[in-house]
């Protein structure tokens, strides 16, 4: 990639992640979780698997706590240094994807291609969030960009960099979320090594590096998993229970049976997909479209859209044949639709075309309307009544006048398609940049974990902390935030007796529960009614029907916590 190019990405793209990234709290669901996990993985001495509440968490790899703890044992823990390292995965991503475009089909296609993998909505929301799925899209990006290299190179000597790189994203993908992550470059390779009958590829020594390189990383790995009192549970849990157990139903503990949860329903990720792809839905289906007549193509791009469609078709069946769905899953498969819209771009540009056509003029209205929602979001928070202060203001006119620029900028992008797709991509990036990070700094103190636990350590007023049956979230807020409270989990393991009047009872009332907008609004002081009045009543269970709930805490995320003073009844025999 030259220069000047890569150059141009990082203008682009730096700010759109950072202001994602380094400018919010922790949101719920997972990234007080994954936070948690991060911050204890820099201070334990065992760094094979990361530890929730001192228990092993063995539910993903540790790739993402490996390196998001070493930033947070070098600078300390916040949000921001947690997710210093989603700032390379979505470089990462990017980067090796216009590697792709770049060859196949020139620096108008690799700009393009990069912009999208990193904006587009699921995209977007993978790479800002702190979780596993966000360097599992930059190794799956890097395992494509190898692949192609491995694929389009004549030389020995290129052929074997290509494979080397191909191994290295495979790595990175395991670690971060397991065999699962092999999936999409498993199929975009058989695609490719199908369509072009090039049954002696798989022959090839440079090939079969990738095989003990991997075992190399992944040996190491598990034999230091097997060395814990735990590993063989732990290999059972993250193998069995979460790797085949989110495909089909398997017999499995409670805390373990994801087929319950996360349910697929049919048709899931084909009905989302036009909001995943936002706001380059129209363009991305147009290119799958047009796909067809590409796939005979010869030559490096020929190769570069048969790797594309390799890595949507196959895994779109597969995940929607899977017992459990979610948004995220489908991050890695996007990928092929950035690159894809980024080969029909660069095609379109060489031969000058205008941009004109349905999809073209839908991109520029989901554009716009995409600045508008946002800057909207922004400017209801900035100017609330129960808010509103001359820092909040200030906020809310910088994301109302930069929406209005960037719906400018959408909606006047015509002329050449290179030139109209500047206007687009300067659109978005406004968008994200200058318009969302008002949205993020308005929100932040609405849901932040942080604020709920400041709260519940006021109440608790010094007192020993039960948490009650604790989720995930529970757990990671208490270890994140009530440090200096004496906290155990459950009244089994309880230092203090369960008769200690002393003894303060935290409750997760619900973790679903979701405001309705007239709780919101009474929240933000637009309307008199108390967001108290709106909430369902607090309904003790029956071990706990002798205790008072002192204090209600309550987030719009849907998080309640009831705090319960005296001690819980006592249970009697049948």
């Amino acid at each position: 990639m030259n220069r000047s190019l890569l150059v141009r990405l990082l203008l682009l793209l730096v700010p759109v992640l950072a202001s994602g990234l380094f400018l919010r709290v922790y949101y719920t669901p997972d990234e007080p979780r994954e936070a948690s996990l991060v911050v204890a993985m820099a201070a334990q001495q065992n760094h094979a698997m990361p530890e929730l509440g001192g228990v092993t968490f063995a539910e993903k790899p540790p790739l993402l706590y490996w390196l998001g703890g070493a930033v947070v044992a070098s600078v300390g823990p916040s949000p921001a240094a947690s997710r210093v390292p989603n700032l390379l995965y979505g470089l990462v991503t990017a980067i090796a994807l216009a590697l792709i475009a770049r060859r196949a089909a020139g620096v108008t296609a690799a700009v393009v291609t990069g912009v999208v993998a990193v904006t587009a909505l699921q995209l977007y929301d993978v790479l800002i969030w702190l979780a596993t799925d966000a360097p599992l899209v930059a190794g799956v990006a890097l395992s494509l960009a190898g692949m192609y290299a491995a694929l389009t190179t004549e030389s020995s000597s290129g052929r074997r960099r290509g494979y080397l790189m191909l191994a290295a994203g495979l790595g990175v993908a395991f670690f971060a979320k397991g065999p699962a992550a092999w999936m999409v470059p498993g199929f975009a390779y058989l695609t490719v090594i199908v369509l072009e009958r090039r049954w002696r590829e798989l022959l090839r020594p440079q090939l079969w590096l990738v095989v003990p390189v991997l075992a190399l990383l992944i040996g190491a790995w598990v034999l230091a998993v097997l060395g814990r009192p735990d590993g063989l549970e732990s290999l059972r849990v993250l193998f069995w229970y979460n790797l085949v157990g989110r495909a089909v139903a398997v017999d499995a503990p409670a805390q373990f049976a994801y087929a319950s949860g996360h349910l697929n329903s049919p048709g899931k990720y084909l009905l989302e997909l036009p909001l995943y792809l936002l706001p380059w839905t129209a363009l991305a289906i147009a290119a799958l479209m047009r796909s067809v007549k590409h796939l005979r193509e010869p030559g490096a791009t020929g190769t570069a859209w048969r790797l594309a469609v390799g890595a949507i078709v196959p895994s779109t069946v597969l995940l929607s044949c899977a017992a459990t769905a979610r948004g995220v899953y489908y991050a890695p498969p996007m990928l092929g639709f950035a690159l894809m819209t980024g080969l029909e771009f660069g095609q379109a540009a060489r031969l000058g075309e205008a941009a004109g056509g349905l999809a073209f003029a839908l991109t520029r209205i989901l554009t716009a309307l995409l600045a508008l929602v946002v800057g909207g979001l922004a400017v209801l928070l900035s100017f609330a009544p129960a808010v509103r202060d001359t820092g909040h203001v200030l906020l809310g006119l910088t994301a109302l006048l930069a929406s209005l620029y960037a719906v400018h900028r959408a909606l006047r992008a015509r002329g050449t398609r290179e030139r109209a797709l500047r206007d687009l991509m300067l659109s978005v990036c406004v968008t994200l940049v200058f318009v969302a990070t008002p949205l993020w700094l308005n929100l932040n103190p609405l849901v932040s974990l942080e604020r709920s636990a400041g709260e519940i350590k006021r109440a608790a007023a010094g007192h020993p902390l039960v948490l009650l049956s604790p989720d995930e979230t529970t757990i990671a807020m208490a270890e994140l935030y009530l440090g200096h409270l004496p906290v155990v989990t459950t009244l089994s393991s309880a230092a203090v007796g369960p008769g200690d009047p002393e003894v303060r009872y935290l409750w997760l009332v619900s973790d679903r529960y979701r405001w309705k907008a007239s709780q919101w609004l009474a929240a933000l002081g637009y309307s008199a009614r108390a967001g108290s009045e709106t909430s369902p009543p607090i309904l003790l269970p029956p071990e706990f029907s002798a205790s008072v709930a002192e204090t209600v805490i309550e987030r719009p995320g849907g998080r309640r916590y009831a705090l319960l003073v005296r001690a819980p009844a006592p249970v009697r025999s049948p």
